[in-house]
């Protein structure tokens, strides 16, 4: 929300306890679907790999960040909140060292996402 009608209209949304229609169940599904099938990595932030980093990289958070950057083709979220990063804490710092890896019970490639999202930010 962006502006005081924008509140308003959220409140009145959800004043009306309703159920979804047939057809505004099957957009949602529809859309839910879309989203899942964008998710470029399952990270469950169970920040098992943050302990192995040696370079102390909040991995969970960075990996919501690509997912994000993956899911609106390169929207602005993930560069504007990044660019508050110091540059030692960016998925450019990652050294590939894979020790997150070995933890990662997802066993998501932790050092190619890295370097793939450093590539795609050009940070």
């Amino acid at each position: 929300m962006s502006n005081l009608d924008q509140i308003k209209e959220n409140i009145r949304t959800f004043q009306e306890e309703k159920p979804l229609s047939e057809e505004e169940m099957k957009g949602l599904l529809t859309m839910a679907e879309e989203m899942v099938r964008k998710i470029v990595l399952p990270c469950t932030a169970c920040h098992y790999c943050v302990s192995h980093c040696p370079r102390g990289l909040d991995i969970p958070t960075l990996l919501a960040f690509y997912n994000e950057h993956c899911f609106t083709n390169g929207g602005f979220i993930a560069p504007m909140a990044l660019s508050s990063y110091p540059k030692e804490k960016l998925p450019s710092a990652c050294v590939g060292c894979r020790s997150c890896e070995a933890v990662c019970p997802q066993q998501i490639k932790i050092s190619e996402a890295m370097s793939d999202f450093s590539k795609k930010l050009n940070m």
